[in-house]
């Protein structure tokens, strides 16, 4: 895999005014509204961060609490859509810690790309596309003409539209280097634009990680800083699920803090790192 210096990146801080005390009554009637306006369903997050985060996006928008975002979100678009972005997207960038996809590649994802007739592999909460670009531009460095299918899932569908275009910012391709530039993207006007080949490796679906069916058997499962807001027992039947639609001896990998605590009641087994496998 190849290797490159990466530049350094500005710490953006953003404050808020504290955020008050957990109030559980207004929590609950805004949970029942979020999922009646956005379909999100909060009681399988953790309620002291998502409330955190609800009152410090309304106090940005000028707005006094939740109650009163709730009232706006009903009748502005653009906010309703801003205020959905917050709930579901987590930052993220391409080839994201690189020393872990150094490792997925070399003890996992060469060997199965070298040794198996096809590859399956699931980008689950995909944000932007990052992730499954990242994995389609690996995939085709080790196997030029493998057979590969991505699967990239997220819960917003305005993301998931941004997605699927594949045009990214000049601070977007941060991590990427030029040798990946040149071979897998081309400029149009001042952005950077993936090429069809390797967006025609991967397919684009809308997915709700708690309450949709789960697609199987897959390879690789990538779940990477999606669930850090998700309620301990949301997370352990999170990891039931993938385990399950994972194949015997398939992997999931998760971001660079997580880690599952009871991992063997869940069906997996350590595998390194941030990796997990089924045995």
């Amino acid at each position: 895999m190849e290797t490159q210096p990466r530049p350094a990146r500005p710490i953006v801080l953003t404050t808020f005014a504290p955020a008050p005390e957990l109030d559980q009554q207004a929590y609950d009637r805004m949970a029942r509204d979020v999922r009646s306006l956005l379909g999100i369903d909060l009681t399988q997050y953790k309620p002291a961060q998502v409330w955190r985060r609800v009152n410090g996006f309304a106090t940005a928008k000028g707005l006094a609490d939740a109650d009163a975002l709730v009232a706006r979100v009903r009748m502005d678009a653009d906010l309703r859509q801003a205020f959905l972005d917050m709930l579901t997207i987590n930052v993220s960038e391409f080839f994201r810690n690189p020393e872990a996809w150094e490792v997925l590649v070399e003890q996992h994802l060469k060997p199965m790309l070298l040794g198996q007739p096809t590859v399956r592999i699931w980008s689950a909460g995909c944000s932007l596309g990052y992730e499954p670009f990242t994995i389609a531009m690996l995939a085709r460095e080790i196997a030029p003409q493998k057979p590969i299918y991505i699967l990239a899932t997220d819960l917003d569908d305005t993301i998931l539209s941004r997605a699927k275009k594949g045009i990214y910012t000049e601070p977007q391709m941060a991590g990427v280097s030029p040798a990946r530039r040149t071979r897998f993207f081309r400029t149009v006007d001042s952005n950077w634009e993936v090429k069809p080949e390797l967006a025609a490796l991967i397919t684009w679906r809308r997915h709700d990680l708690l309450r949709d069916p789960y697609e199987h058997p897959f390879d690789i499962i990538c779940c990477r800083n999606v669930v850090i807001y998700f309620t301990e027992p949301a997370k352990a039947e999170l990891y039931q699920r993938f385990s399950e639609a994972l194949r015997p001896g398939g992997l999931l990998f998760l971001g660079a803090t997580e880690s599952i605590t009871n991992v063997r009641a869940v069906g997996l087994l350590p595998s390194g790192g941030t990796f997990y496998r089924r045995p």
